[in-house]
């Protein structure tokens, strides 16, 4: 754990993207695989309250939803990143806005492994499910995970209440300040998470 935290915390705004995207990529198809094979399909389905609204006509308009609804998740991920923590040993703080981000994969982890979307459709062998995550023309998860993972990295540093073992500090938010790479990276994900509301709304009115 102690390397993971040093890789997800490092001043390195590549290398944070990096380690990052490979730890992204064996939790969510880990999680996927697992889920699958123990969990009953469609356990999720339906689950989530938020889900329950009325998508547009209008490809505009649904857009706007699906990238709206997503930034719930970028909300969550920006509050947790006002956290860190590390023990008196570490150099850096671990954003606590990393545990938002993972949190959000384990659940699409579980979504996608037991089929729970509630317009999925017939289930699909495993195997397609996996290879149609790969699919950037015409599946947005991808994307929208990609997005969210870069604006994690990107807010990886602006925490103004520090915890080191039993001892916390804060900073002032004047103090905080994202290098030209982290602006560049964040608004990068921002376009990403765009990008995925737009397949998604051209995916849901071609069904």
């Amino acid at each position: 754990m102690r390397a993971i935290r040093e890789q997800l915390s490092s001043r390195n705004l590549l290398r944070r993207v990096l380690f990052s995207t490979l730890f992204f990529l064996v939790l969510f198809f880990g999680i996927m695989i697992i889920s699958h094979l123990i969990l009953p399909e469609g356990v999720l389905k339906n689950k989530n309250p938020l889900q329950n609204w009325e998508t547009s006509n209008n490809t505009y308009v649904l857009t706007l939803q699906i990238f709206l609804y997503n930034m719930l998740s970028v909300l969550v991920i920006s509050f947790g990143s006002l956290f860190g923590q590390k023990k008196e040993s570490e150099a850096q703080y671990l954003s606590i806005g990393y545990l938002a981000f993972f949190a959000q994969i384990c659940i699409n982890g579980v979504v996608l492994g037991t089929w729970s979307f509630s317009m999925g459709g017939e289930a699909v062998p495993l195997l397609n499910r996996i290879t149609r995550t790969f699919d950037l023309v015409h599946r947005a998860g991808l994307w929208e995970m990609m997005g969210q993972l870069l604006i994690t990295c990107a807010l990886a540093h602006i925490a103004t209440i520090l915890t080191s073992g039993k001892t916390t500090v804060t900073r002032k938010f004047r103090e905080i300040h994202l290098t030209r790479s982290e602006s560049i990276v964040l608004i990068t994900g921002f376009a990403l998470m765009l990008t995925g509301a737009i397949i998604e709304s051209l995916a849901i009115h071609s069904l």
